[in-house]
């Protein structure tokens, strides 16, 4: 799939929080959210079929990056869309999860990414000349 670029400013996850930064009692609450997200196989597959129907500018400059951990974007987006998780505090708590419910979620993002990039195949550039 050919790489897409959009400028920062419009990248829905940067407007959510996503490169923010939190720490003290409010990161704990975040860490958190993060545990309760990934602990739902509800949450976790609602929020994260969120980021890529949501988020197309974001989806489209990160997802078609070669060199993205693309399952990791994904996690880390379902949390910030879940609770305005930063993508920072979401990879702190990964590592407190249960691997069981890491292995649930990564197939999870596998699957949304899945059909994510079968979607950008039938989607069309059409440029308009005057």
């Amino acid at each position: 799939m050919k790489r897409i670029y959009h400028p920062w400013e419009l990248w829905e996850d940067h407007k959510c929080g996503f490169y923010d930064n939190c720490s003290g009692e409010i990161k704990k609450t975040m860490i958190k959210h993060v545990i309760e997200m990934f602990n739902s196989w509800e949450l976790t597959i609602l929020n994260m079929n969120k980021v890529v129907k949501e988020w197309p500018n974001s989806c489209e400059h990160n997802l078609t990056n070669e060199s993205m951990n693309k399952i990791a974007y994904i996690g880390q987006a379902a949390c910030c869309l879940y609770a305005k998780v930063p993508s920072s505090i979401t990879m702190e708590a990964w590592s407190l999860l249960d691997k069981k419910i890491q292995e649930r979620a990564n197939k999870i993002a596998e699957s949304v990414l899945e059909t994510w990039v079968i979607n950008q195949k039938h989607k069309q550039l059409c440029l308009k000349f005057d």
